[in-house]
């Protein structure tokens, strides 16, 4: 196939060739990230697989300028929190604190990304009904559980729900482009 750019391989028609080269350029810088941050070897390979699987699907809604490095390595980060919260759920302690994972080294473009998706989230939550604003906020940025958030705005527990998945989904429309992400965050 020759040398192509990253952001020439997003586009490019032998698709099969082309997901190998990227898969190929990066899978073992990703799976020694993971590795590191996630403590086996199982969960680096899912991983770097679900990663690049995400990464092809959303191919041509990526913009890149040079390399695609920042948006793996910033899907990763995301992936990796993903795992970490849903595993806590469940009573399992991973070997990750969310020090180590703030201390992640963000390249000045991550960092930048990071913040205007912040902002736009922030932006598009208050653009929510003020109900839904308010048991957003008290679930995701407060991290109140479900019950407690019904208890205090004196609603049902249901309601909280589905209240929440009400405006999961609002977000989720108006950020899709972010699409690789928005699991991570909202």
């Amino acid at each position: 196939m020759g040398y192509l750019s990253d952001s020439m391989l997003l586009i490019a028609e032998e698709e099969q060739s082309a997901f190998r080269e990227l898969y190929d350029r990066y899978w073992e810088q990703l799976y020694k990230k993971a590795l590191t941050r996630l403590g086996n070897d199982a969960d680096a390979q899912d991983a770097v697989q679900e990663i690049f699987i995400s990464c092809w699907r959303n191919r041509k809604k990526i913009e890149i300028e040079d390399t695609l490095a920042p948006y793996l390595y910033t899907a990763l980060k995301y992936w990796i929190i993903k795992k970490v919260y849903r595993q806590s759920k469940k009573g399992i302690i991973v070997p990750l604190s969310t020090d180590i994972l703030e201390q992640t080294e963000l390249t000045t473009e991550e960092f930048l990304q990071y913040k205007d998706l912040q902002h736009l989230i922030a932006e598009e939550v208050s653009n929510l009904p003020e109900k839904m604003q308010q048991i957003y906020r008290l679930s995701r940025i407060e991290q109140l559980p479900v019950a407690l958030i019904a208890e205090q705005l004196k609603i049902s527990e249901q309601t909280v729900k589905n209240t929440m998945t009400s405006a999961l989904k609002r977000l989720r429309e108006k950020l899709s482009h972010y699409s690789c992400f928005l699991p991570f965050l909202l």
